[in-house]
């Protein structure tokens, strides 16, 4: 109990427990056997991660004396939202969840290796949380509340979204979690303010914005991949569709410049197929 190596009794290796790798507060990328991270960084093709509990990822460093944890789907209304914090200086933490099966956001259609790969842009740790068809929603977010303050030894003190203008799934989030305050800084801003931010956070940040699943146009379908820039926000209006997808017509996912730059055919490969 409490040892950092064990000797394998077939081979004879010292294997790293699952006590030493949490202590590392990071998945090495070396598919280490008793790997608490799920092998979120193991690049070796075809290897899937296998995330099967809530796990925090990424560096917590200093005293947090309570944090906000921002429910992150890894688009651009979040991402907006989580510029506002940033720009704050406020104490931050993502919470993404995903399907077990395809390791992906629901409807967002990013996988969470993209979701790490975001959030080590941002320089924010991440809470990645695996939802299966049984899993009851409220209590995995518990967990995974619990989870993180179990890490940062410190309570969450708001749950923050990149809600826009849903009245109905505002008031559903209030009424969920009625022991949080529920914090969400965009919400009825005109578009015009909205996107005009956007388009400034983007550049500060260095990300590019894409749609992350298809769009249909009364004359086209707009492919995974598209730039969501002010060309398209015009052509959705001229369509007669909501400027930033508010109602479910696409989604988009916010890629660090740096990953398109460096690696367009790993991207492409990663995300489109």
């Amino acid at each position: 109990m409490g040892a950092d190596t064990y000797k394998d009794p077939v081979s004879g290796y010292q294997v790293f427990t699952e006590y030493a790798l949490l202590k590392k507060g990071d998945c090495c990328g070396n598919a280490c056997r008793h790997c608490p991270y799920g092998h979120i960084k193991v690049n070796k093709p075809g290897h899937e991660p296998k995330v099967k509990k809530p796990v925090l990822l990424g560096s917590i460093e200093g005293m947090w004396d309570g944090f906000d944890v921002l429910f992150w789907s890894g688009g651009k209304d979040s991402f907006l939202c989580l510029s506002h914090l940033l720009e704050r200086n406020t104490k931050v933490v993502l919470l993404t969840t995903f399907e077990t099966e395809t390791n992906r956001v629901p409807l967002q259609n990013i996988h969470i290796k993209e979701i790490v790969e975001q959030a080590n842009h941002f320089n924010v740790p991440v809470c990645l949380l695996p939802l299966s068809a049984k899993t009851d929603y409220r209590d995995a977010i518990s967990t995974g509340f619990q989870v993180i303050e179990e890490k940062i030894c410190s309570p969450v003190t708001r749950i923050c979204f990149g809600d826009l203008h849903l009245h109905d799934l505002r008031n559903w989030r209030i009424l969920t979690w009625p022991e949080y305050e529920v914090f969400t800084p965009l919400f009825n801003q005109p578009y015009k303010e909205l996107l005009a931010t956007l388009w400034k956070a983007a550049s500060r940040y260095g990300v590019s914005i894409n749609l992350s699943t298809e769009v249909k146009l009364p004359d086209d379908v707009l492919p995974i991949g598209t730039p969501y820039n002010l060309a398209l926000v015009e052509r959705l209006q001229r369509s007669g569709l909501d400027a930033m997808l508010e109602f479910g017509e696409g989604h988009t996912y916010v890629m660090p410049k740096r990953i398109t730059e460096l690696q367009p055919s790993i991207w492409s490969y990663k995300f489109f197929k």
